[in-house]
């Protein structure tokens, strides 16, 4: 007969959320080092990016190494009497760059593997630099797969081998490997090739002119286009599936007597969680964003006249969107006019809008209220009209900013800073790691003023701006950075448990160069910061992935006269992330057979299960962030069988693993011994089995190991420990140490030596 006990063993990963101190690694000789100063990356700088993407993609783990204590030195480091008190390239050479630059991140000894420049042969020593501006680390025990990449990303003689590094613009990316070992701050242990949605507003191509420079492809694995989009050859289910245009982010946005106010709906979601890891819009025209469209045309005049037509356009839910998308460990970046389309948007309730409070931009900035009209009917503040009734439901007479763009603030639009005046703030930060002088560029907003007759400020008076000018910050900032709504600080970037939201970037000017050299490109610069935001964000790194657990449960013991079991394979989330494209695969033994696959596909003998997208219990609403699957199979005789369970799942556009779990049955005999499981990485362990007389279960998450466990009895019953320990586990995560991620087991009983 069946037994009925029923038992957990329990291997967790513990990843506490890093904190903004970097932590000191130590990387082994033979560690590669992708440098990031001009000093040996001033052609294939940009590239550089594309790489660390491909990396990411095919598996390699890469760490974004910047000192915390770094300091600007705004003059040029050879200026006389202003001198840098590092050295530009070998370390000790007295040699100074003629442009500025941050402190070293770390110093190391090193060979050349790859030289951008094409002067440096493979082989030259480097006796010792001061690599700068964040540079990119693999570790040793990664060296030959990065290698492999590496040379077929930088060789074109290899592309047709390795199809994905063919792209139309190509620059060599200099690699150096440490001839001994160093130590370097690790701010940013990168996990996940991210998927970027580029908005279609109109100058979209600014946007992907950025990423086709870095070689940074569409989730397809096809280059962005050059070209802005036509009327159908973007969206969902074309050539460019991550050209997002306006409606499609919008979404179902039902009638004009019955409108829709699910802000999840669109193209940067699925399933209610995010499609995407970024979303990049360059120079939405506010006026559009201020437009609303019933069957494709403007709307009635009233909402009766309405009656029954369909909402095809509305520019504030986008917005509403994108506030939404922002729930989440993912990146928003606006550009240009982009900045002021999404900031400054303020809900509106009245016809044709029916705003609801989510259509807020607002994501730095507090809302601003406009100041009294002057008793005369004037203002007394320079491009601000006195509007009659035009505040507070119309009963206050209020001056309201004159341009459009403005309107909402917010921001201000601010003159473009001078090259040589501009204030380089935090070099310490992931998204202000550049090289050399800094170009500002023009545009319809080169800078962004803080509304401050108006009385804003950022919200709860958060350090988010890294480049502003000479009065700064607040009047012509340039390039900001902070979480949504100033949940969190972006200079300490983890405040224990309450950063489980996105992060948004802000950059001024219209367009930046992808002209190399970047020492005689200065306006090259503004791309990088662009690319370096790809990078940081939190569904790139450790610290917001997915932290699946899997657990399969069911008799261990069965009897040769009743060789019928149900087993059951659970999954959970108690990570920040979703996962997208889950399937649940139960593999068989031979001599088991399925009875009733549960809703399941048998082939061979694997029984799958397309979960599709597993939300997150830290944000709620969408995917569920758990599930489970049961299958009835029954066993030909006597023996032993092993039963193992793998959920496959993708972040970005990295294949990630929690399992396999493994699960021992006896028939008619005692179950295999206890499995303790292997170590996992980014995939997890073996689950345990547990010998006697019992139902057993088997657990593994990603980053875990298995391990052989048994029941604790507690007042004469039995507790099941994996729900309770899940959930503490979460707690701790959020609450946890500010460490850099460990992986720690936590097992009802010892692991099996």
């Amino acid at each position: 007969m069946k037994s009925c006990l029923v038992g957990f063993a329990v291997a967790l990963s513990l990843a506490a959320p890093r904190s903004g101190v970097a932590e000191p690694r130590t990387f082994a000789e033979g560690s590669l080092i992708v440098p990031m100063d001009l000093a040996y990356q001033d052609h294939g700088l940009l590239q550089a990016y594309g790489l660390v993407f491909q990396l990411l993609r095919q598996e390699v783990r890469v760490y974004w190494a910047i000192d915390e204590a770094k300091t600007w030195h705004h003059a040029a480091c050879d200026t006389p009497g202003d001198e840098c008190t590092w050295d530009c390239a070998e370390e000790g050479s007295g040699e100074k760059c003629p442009y500025p630059t941050g402190s070293p991140d770390f110093f190391a000894a090193a060979t050349v593997v790859w030289d951008g420049a094409g002067v440096l042969a493979a082989g030259t020593a480097i006796v010792s630099h001061g690599y700068r501006a964040g540079p990119f680390v693999i570790d040793a025990v990664d060296r030959d797969r990065a290698l492999e990449i590496i040379s077929a990303w930088n060789d074109e003689a290899l592309w047709d081998a390795n199809p994905w590094a063919r792209r139309t613009v190509f620059r060599v990316v200099s690699v150096h490997e440490a001839t001994a070992e160093f130590v370097a701050p690790v701010q940013k242990e990168m996990v996940a090739a991210p998927t970027i949605a580029v908005f279609s507003d109109g100058h979209e191509d600014i946007a992907t002119s950025y990423l086709r420079a870095a070689g940074i492809p569409q989730s397809s694995g096809a280059e962005f286009p050059a070209a802005r989009c036509g009327a159908d050859d973007c969206g969902a289910g074309t050539a460019n599936p991550d050209m997002l245009t306006v409606p499609s982010v919008a979404g179902d946005m039902g009638t004009c007597d019955a409108p829709n106010s699910d802000h999840r709906n669109g193209q940067l979601f699925r399933d209610g969680v995010p499609a995407y890891c970024q979303i990049m819009s360059m120079h939405w025209d506010v006026n559009r964003r201020e437009a609303v469209e019933c069957n494709g045309r403007a709307c009635p005049a009233t909402a009766a006249d309405c009656a029954g037509q369909a909402i095809t356009y509305h520019g504030h839910e986008v917005v509403a969107e994108v506030r939404a998308f922002l729930d989440f460990p993912v990146h928003f970046f606006a550009e240009c006019q982009a900045v002021n389309a999404y900031e400054n948007t303020v809900p509106n309730p009245a016809w044709p809008f029916l705003d609801d409070d989510e259509r807020l931009g607002h994501f730095l900035t507090t809302v601003g209220r406009p100041p009294d009209c002057l008793a005369g009917g004037g203002c007394g503040l320079p491009d601000f009209d006195c509007e009659e009734g035009g505040c507070d439901g119309g009963t206050r007479d209020c001056c309201i900013p004159h341009d459009v763009k403005e309107r909402g603030a917010g921001f201000f639009v601010a003159a473009q800073p001078d090259s040589d005046e501009i204030e380089v703030l935090h070099p310490e930060v992931p998204y202000n790691q550049f090289d050399g002088f800094f170009g500002t560029e023009g545009g319809s907003e080169p800078a962004y003023d803080l509304a401050t007759s108006m009385g804003v400020s950022y919200v709860n008076d958060r350090s988010v701006v890294f480049i502003t000018g000479p009065g700064g910050p607040g009047l012509q900032d340039v390039w900001m950075t902070g979480y949504k709504d100033g949940l969190c600080d972006i200079i300490l970037y983890k405040d224990d448990d309450d950063c489980t939201n996105g992060k948004v970037s802000y950059l001024g000017g219209h367009a930046y160069t992808t002209d190399v050299p970047v020492s005689t490109h200065p306006s090259t610069q503004g791309t990088r910061l662009f690319l370096n935001a790809l990078f940081e964000a939190d569904c790139v790194t450790t610290v917001g992935q997915p932290d699946l657990s899997l657990t399969l449960t069911g008799p261990t013991r069965l009897e040769a006269s009743a060789a019928e079991g149900d087993y059951v394979v659970r999954y959970s989330n108690n990570g920040l992330g979703a996962a997208l494209d889950g399937v649940l695969t139960l593999t068989l033994p031979g001599g088991v057979s399925v009875v009733d696959a549960g809703g399941g596909t048998v082939d061979g003998s694997d029984v799958t299960f397309d979960i599709g997208s597993i939300g997150t219990v830290v944000v709620p609403g969408g995917s569920p962030p758990s599930g489970d699957r049961t299958v009835v199979l029954a066993f030909d005789g006597e023996g032993t069988y092993t039963l193992s369970a793998r959920l496959d799942f993708v972040v970005g556009v990295t294949p990630m693993a929690a399992g396999p779990v493994t699960l021992g049955v006896g028939v008619g005999t005692d179950p295999p011994p206890a499995d303790a499981g292997t170590d996992g990485d980014l995939d997890g362990g073996d689950g345990g089995t547990t010998d006697g007389d019992t139902t057993d279960g088997g657990s593994a998450t990603t980053g875990g190991s298995g391990c052989g466990c048994r029941v604790i009895p507690v007042g004469g019953g039995l507790v099941a420990l994996a729900p309770l320990l899940a959930g503490f586990l979460a707690l701790l995560r959020r609450r946890g140490s500010r460490r850099p991620a460990k992986r720690v087991e936590r097992a009802v009983a010892r692991r099996a030596p």
